[in-house]
């Protein structure tokens, strides 16, 4: 059974090769834009994550022209998680430039698909950075769940 993470981004990106666009023109937490880093998708372990990372990304701006994407990552994908490779020090929430430098490091070792991160939105909670480059990554289905994606009004007003 494979997995599924999910994704709220642009109804222009509903392609597998079309959804790493925004780490291309932003930063990230786990990432650094080109030609200092490479190219990320961010995913969720729930939809619930996703609006809620979405919501605090967007400066209070309810987003338009949204798609709910459901990725089935590849069974045997190899996966890691961020609390195996570092020591993640007690504000790292704060410390940017560190949870960026280890992205880097492993987006240049490409030895994964898919690194488990928690959520600085809700530690308690995992998104995952996943790695274009990674010979598994065109095995992952996109399904759109919801186009048009309409967040709930309450979460901005």
């Amino acid at each position: 059974m494979s997995l599924s993470v999910w994704r709220i981004g642009t109804t222009k990106a509903l392609r597998l090769e079309q959804i790493d666009l925004g780490s291309t023109l932003a930063p990230g937490r786990w990432h650094q834009t080109p030609p200092a880093g490479r190219p990320v998708v961010y995913a969720g372990a729930s939809r619930a994550l996703c609006q809620l990372e979405k919501r605090v990304h967007c400066n209070g701006i309810r987003p338009v022209n949204q798609a709910l994407l459901r990725l089935d990552l590849p069974d045997g994908a190899i996966l890691e998680d961020v609390r195996s490779l570092a020591n993640l020090p007690p504000d790292w929430i704060d410390r940017e430039s560190l949870t960026q430098a280890i992205g880097i490091e492993w987006r240049r070792m490409n030895r994964a698909l898919g690194l488990w991160v928690p959520s600085a939105v809700e530690p308690g909670e995992n998104n995952i950075v996943l790695n274009p480059d990674h010979m598994s990554f065109a095995s992952i289905m996109v399904t759109v769940e919801r186009n048009p994606f309409s967040f709930d009004g309450r979460m901005f007003s």
